[in-house]
């Protein structure tokens, strides 16, 4: 991490929440903000009628082009899934700071939606290839913004 990143990916295990601290982080960082979810959303508009029209290989080919070309965008604070982030770690690569926002598995229970990959794995995964992992026990944004911008300070 020893060179300056264009980009911060923000990840949790609840989007919406990546999304409040992404757009929090980048309004005091001087960034743009992007939501992944909401450009594929504006890209694709019905991606349940691609894949049904389509098959499912294309929408995921579509989706893979819309997340390359957010990988290219440069300062820019974005928020992402889990699942996109699994699947296209490779694209972030190199300039982004990949940030996990490490919630307790009780505030995940009460909000997200149940996943077949279980709280623990999925938690290892970010982890694993996150350039670092914010632990959460009480949720107040403005205190994870602040950990973060420290976390990643030498990088910014």
């Amino acid at each position: 991490m020893g060179e300056k990143i264009n980009k911060i990916v923000i990840v949790s295990l609840y989007e919406k929440f990546s999304n409040e601290i992404a757009s929090l982080l980048s309004q005091d960082l001087g960034m743009l903000f992007c939501s992944t979810k909401d450009m594929l959303e504006y890209e694709i508009i019905d991606k349940k009628a691609v894949a049904e029209k389509c098959s499912v290989a294309y929408l995921k080919k579509l989706e893979k082009k819309v997340i390359k070309q957010i990988a290219s965008f440069e300062n820019i604070c974005v928020s992402i899934s889990y699942e996109l982030l699994s699947s296209n770690f490779d694209l972030f690569k190199g300039n982004s700071a990949v940030v996990f926002i490490d919630l307790p598995k009780k505030f995940i229970k009460l909000n997200d939606t149940p996943s077949y990959i279980s709280f623990k794995e999925r938690q290892d995964k970010l982890n694993e290839i996150s350039t670092c992992a914010i632990k959460v026990r009480k949720i107040d944004n403005n205190v994870i913004k602040e950990k973060i911008i420290k976390a990643l300070g030498g990088v910014l």
